[in-house]
């Protein structure tokens, strides 16, 4: 029996592990977009920024979701749900970037980008519900 729980909690810290990772790549992310909207515009997309409004605004959301993306940690088992969300913003994200990669000037960026979202979708389902189907995210 200690065996299965030490085991389960093992699979549940991997998921906090994971849900950690994507909170912090979108918290940081968004403050460098936010702090250093010409430097990052250039580098990525090779290109000088026009105008950093719509840039820097996007790098607010993405900070502000990426600390969403945290709050489950706060208590895994009470909020768990949201990680749900956190999953099928990342799989938006993928379809945004798709769809959307041509209207850059460097599309191949965006494009990684939507395999890095895919990634981090993926390596956020396996855990959950691998979780979730163990009944291991039920409250105790």
């Amino acid at each position: 029996m200690k065996e299965l729980y030490e085991e389960q909690q093992s699979k549940l810290k991997i998921l906090k592990i994971v849900v950690f990772c994507v909170g912090v790549h979108s918290v940081v992310l968004g403050a460098v977009i936010y702090f250093f909207t010409s430097s990052f515009y250039q580098f990525f997309l090779g290109e000088p920024i026009a105008n950093p409004f719509f840039v820097r605004q996007s790098g607010i959301f993405l900070f502000l979701i990426g600390l969403f993306y945290l709050f489950p940690l706060t208590d895994i088992h009470s909020y768990h749900q949201f990680i749900i969300l956190t999953i099928v913003s990342k799989v938006f994200a993928v379809l945004f970037l798709l769809t959307n990669a041509h209207l850059t000037p460097h599309p191949p960026m965006i494009l990684l980008t939507a395999v890095i979202d895919g990634l981090m979708a993926i390596a956020l389902s396996i855990p959950y519900f691998f979780c979730l189907k163990r009944d291991m995210l039920a409250q105790t």
